[in-house]
């Protein structure tokens, strides 16, 4: 933590809350959250990097502007966004969005997120960063691929990840490779699984607690009310499944009451896993792997994570 208790911390991300494409708006919440925590002190939100993901990076550029421009300026003057890679080095992981992004190809990658990861892992006058990705991993990726050096970086955390070894979650599955690089680096790393997240769920009676039209969130409205109305139906049902656990396993994972009344606030949970983790009941430490594709074949191949080894509740190693 920094000398004034907060913690520090960069958060890379895909908000498409407040686009059309966008097939949700927990990144957009987890942002307003974690601008909420750098106001009260709780982290001291260095940076903001924006991938492509949820939406090409055509959409979640101007996404970011729109949600900053509704936190207002007093909250954002010091986080000027950077801008990173999109779809032009992912794999779509939605059929629908695989079309659209054919007829109307993605931006033009930038590399100032991953430049900007490598100075700032770099300072020599800092302390190491946390990074929470919450979108495709790839400007993570890029930068230690290109020097990222890992003593600048306490932790890294992800909000992706599948427990049973069937398909993965949309993050990891848009750039699978990526994440291979990530998981692989030296570096302590969380990752937020579909397992962890199915735990909790957003419901109406949330969004009649919203002090509208005075918060910010009250924009992200109209998605969070269709994410209610959609998600139960095309997403919930399948992450229950995932819940009941695997033979390997004892007994599975609690699911939330309300998995066929609301969405899941994937990112918010990410985020809270640094600045609450005493929120959550019990930690488990796993060596995972995401295997290479066969000869022939082209990420994301199988599109799963493995569970090569379960350390239990602790981990006393330094080898990550």
């Amino acid at each position: 933590m920094e000398d004034n208790g907060s913690i520090p911390l960069w958060i890379d991300t895909d908000p498409s809350g407040l686009v059309w494409s966008g097939l949700d708006c927990d990144d957009d919440l987890a942002v307003l959250v974690g601008l909420a925590l750098h106001r009260r002190g709780i982290i001291d939100l260095q940076g903001i990097s924006i991938c492509g993901g949820n939406a090409p990076l055509s959409h979640t550029w101007p996404d970011i502007h729109r949600l900053l421009d509704h936190a207002g300026a007093s909250l954002t003057e010091n986080l000027t966004p950077l801008r990173g890679y999109g779809w032009r080095s992912m794999q779509v992981a939605v059929k629908f969005l695989r079309f659209y992004n054919y007829v109307m190809p993605d931006v033009e990658d930038s590399g100032d997120a991953s430049t900007a990861l490598i100075r700032r892992s770099r300072s020599k006058t800092a302390e190491p960063i946390n990074i929470l990705m919450l979108g495709p991993v790839t400007n993570l990726a890029r930068a230690l691929q290109d020097g990222l050096d890992t003593s600048g970086v306490s932790h890294i955390y992800l909000m992706g990840g599948e427990m049973t070894g069937k398909q993965l979650d949309l993050n990891f599955r848009s750039d699978r490779a990526g994440a291979r690089t990530v998981i692989e680096s030296n570096i302590p790393k969380t990752i937020m699984t579909i397992q962890t997240c199915g735990q909790t769920t957003v419901t109406e009676t949330f969004l009649d607690m919203l002090d509208c039209p005075s918060m910010a969130a009250c924009a992200l409205l109209p998605k969070m009310r269709q994410q209610i109305m959609l998600m139960p139906k095309y997403v919930n049902q399948a992450v229950k499944k995932r819940l009941l656990g695997v033979p390997e396993r004892s007994r599975g994972w609690r699911a939330s009451p309300n998995l066929d009344h609301g969405f899941i606030p994937w990112d918010i949970v990410a985020l809270l896993s640094i600045t609450h983790p005493d929120e959550f009941d019990e930690w488990e430490y796993h060596r995972v792997k995401f295997p290479p594709c066969s000869a022939g074949e082209e990420e994301p191949c199988d599109e799963t994570m493995q569970i090569v080894e379960n350390l239990g509740s602790y981990f006393h190693g330094s080898n990550w």
